[in-house]
């Protein structure tokens, strides 16, 4: 058990003693190389040469972007390399040392900040340490958490993509001081795309169709490199949360034409209806950024719903008047009657239970109505027989007429053979009174009832019109949107 506490003890202590020769080997260099150090000069031999920084980006999460500020919201590594000849050994004569890890705050940074940060942090979220390689080759891989300006196209909203950059540059230096290049892989080629961490989480409403980078050339000599994230919209939560039901909402206002006027809610069906479409708009003001360049589709939608709803409202006003006018008082033009009793309930699909009177026969009654008070004064005090061919046909032609003519002179009137005596003509006038009375009563009610009609033919035509229009309405505003592709190269998006 001695022994092999010792032989356990001489290990740690072997161990002990090479890692804090291993510690003393990088003090001893770190000493040396910062003897003559200074961090504010550029790694560059010459003062007309440029120091070559090569600018890569890894996006390890990509948090959203925020429309109504027009935000994106991502967290990267950025990796930054470059030569500074200051920082270079060998390692044959420092114990083999092939890489340090230096503090970032004692050597010399390029510089390279966020220009379109949409909060004012340029900087990267933590300095952490860069890794020094015996070739002087300078390597530096700080997270950052970035907030960048985002121009949003809200027009295809929620069927749209979007083309977010993130805009890299030095803040100190130019074109003639330092050269920014892509980052390189392990095989020695450009990277020019976005790198995508392995651990990268697929996010709910975004999906990123590109992710290309370019170097770009400005007027002031400043040379940046621009990473684009191209993103497209994932639509399922704004069709199942705002289309769909507002499809359901117009349809309800469609069937308030089919609503019976005596039902007493097609004005509060339709109002309702109104409301819920502004409740609507009011959720998406919270979502949509406050521009006048573009109407988003979704607002173009819900604002063709809403003047629908509002001619549905109007019309169920008319709808209504016409349902209760009475004989008393509206008379019923002859076009009214030709047109919506006659002309258009077959095309609707309208039977009236009643049979309805030909119009060629609609002005006969008037004409039998004069006949009738133009026989009654000159037949007043006479009594009127139904026609005596029914009470007393004619005999055949071998037995002769005898008293038959004369009764028939009695009937058939008018005649001064036979007057009423006053008891008489009291009872035929009341009975007159009454049998008018239950005509008049009779014709309000037909009236009425054709009033009625004409509103139900009115509702009936309202409820196509409508269907028609908001069909074809409805596959315009979002036919249109299919269109709407992300382009398949990046850089020539309109």
């Amino acid at each position: 058990m001695r022994s092999a506490d010792l032989f356990l003890l001489a290990c740690c202590l072997c161990s002990l003693s090479s890692l804090g020769g291993a510690s003393e080997g990088e003090k001893t260099l770190m000493k040396i190389l910062f003897s003559n150090y200074n961090l504010k000069v550029r790694p560059a031999p010459t003062a007309e040469e440029r120091v070559v920084v090569r600018v890569g980006m890894t996006l390890s999460s990509f948090v959203g972007l925020n429309m109504k500020n027009e935000e994106m919201s991502t967290v990267v590594v950025m990796n930054l390399e470059w030569t500074d000849h200051r920082l270079s050994w060998k390692p044959k004569q420092h114990d083999g040392i092939e890489v340090l890890r230096i503090p970032a705050g004692k050597v010399w940074l390029p510089d390279i900040v966020l220009i379109n940060n949409n909060d004012g942090v340029f900087d990267v979220a933590l300095h952490v340490h860069v890794q020094a390689y015996s070739n002087g080759r300078v390597t530096w891989t700080p997270p950052a958490l970035y907030c960048s300006s985002c121009a949003v196209k809200v027009t295809y909203f929620p069927f749209d993509w979007q083309n977010c950059t993130m805009q890299f540059r030095s803040y100190t230096y130019d074109s003639t001081e330092i050269e920014l290049q892509y980052a390189l892989d392990a095989k020695g080629k450009e990277i020019r795309e976005v790198i995508l961490d392995e651990a990268l989480s697929e996010s709910g409403e975004w999906h990123i169709r590109h992710k290309p980078s370019k170097k770009n050339m400005n007027d002031d000599l400043y040379e940046d490199m621009t990473f684009y994230l191209i993103i497209e919209r994932k639509p399922l939560y704004y069709v199942f949360n705002i289309i769909i039901p507002c499809i359901l909402i117009t349809i309800i206002a469609i069937f308030n034409f089919y609503l019976p006027p005596d039902a007493g809610e097609k004005m509060g069906l339709s109002i309702n209806v109104l409301l819920t479409l502004t409740v609507f708009l009011l959720l998406l003001a919270d979502k949509v950024p406050e521009t006048s360049l573009d109407v988003p589709i979704i607002v173009n939608y819900i604002m063709f719903t809403m003047i629908l709803v509002t001619f549905s409202v109007i019309l169920s006003v008319v709808v209504l008047n016409l349902h209760h006018r009475s004989p008393n008082t509206h008379l019923m033009p002859m076009w009214v009657r030709k047109i919506f009793i006659h002309m258009l309930p077959p095309y609707l699909g309208m039977l009236r239970p009643k049979v309805e009177t030909p119009l060629s026969l609609e002005m006969l009654p008037r004409r039998e109505e004069q006949v009738v008070a133009i026989s009654r004064a000159s037949d007043e005090y006479f009594i009127r027989k139904p026609n005596t061919c029914f009470l007393f046909p004619k005999p055949n032609r071998y037995q002769p007429e005898g008293m038959y003519t004369d009764l028939r002179k009695y009937i058939d009137g008018p005649s001064t053979y036979l007057t009423l005596p006053d008891e008489l003509k009291s009872a035929i006038e009341a009975i007159t009174y009454i049998a008018e009375a239950l005509q008049a009563e009779k014709d309000y009610e037909a009236l009425k009832e054709d009033w009625q009609y004409v509103a139900m033919v009115v509702d009936r035509m309202f409820l196509w019109i409508f269907v028609v229009f908001t069909t074809v309405g409805t596959l315009a505003i979002f036919a249109d949107a299919s269109f709407n592709h992300t382009p398949t190269d990046p850089f020539k998006s309109p």
